[in-house]
Parts: structure tokens; C-alpha cells; sequence
């Protein structure tokens, strides 16, 4: 059974959230879905949550974002195929 969550999220953050999902072909709604299944897999944060310093200002190539992103799903595609057997 689907259920529904509401939050609250900064309006930029939503606004470049749904621009990237866009380009990826997907919705927020499978983003936030997947961050989802993640974080019950992991049983927290999938990934480290630190202070650090803060980074230099340097931009990320569209092409490097699309492969970190492409990389992401094909790891999470392999995991979920994994679960399902």
C-alpha cells in the first residue's frame, strides 16, 4: 500500500531537485523513494553525515553529475536486484 508524506523544503532546493530529475528521467517522487529504500537498507543515512571544511568553489561538469548519477542507480538497480531474489 502506497502512502503519502508531506514536508517542508526550501523552494530553490526543490526547484534544482526537480531540474536534475528531470534531466535524469525521473521524478522527486522516485528520488525521494529511492533515498528511501536507502536509508531503510543502511539503516540510516546511506551516506556520512560530517562537518567539513568547506569545499572550494568549483563546479561540476553536467556530464560528471549524470555519471555520478548514472553510477548511483546502476549500484542501487544491482542492490535491489540482489534483494529481490
Amino acid at each position: 500500500m502506497d502512502s503519502n508524506m508531506t514536508f517542508r523544503l526550501d523552494a530553490d532546493v526543490k526547484e534544482q531537485m526537480s531540474s536534475i530529475c528531470r534531466e535524469l528521467g525521473m521524478t522527486t517522487s522516485t528520488a525521494f523513494n529511492l533515498f528511501a529504500r536507502a536509508f531503510v537498507r543502511a539503516k540510516g543515512m546511506p551516506f556520512a553525515v560530517t562537518i567539513q571544511a568547506p569545499v572550494e568553489s568549483k563546479l561540476i561538469s553536467r556530464e560528471q553529475m549524470l555519471a555520478d548519477a548514472g553510477q548511483i542507480l546502476e549500484e542501487f538497480g544491482t542492490d535491489y536486484a540482489r534483494m529481490a531474489e
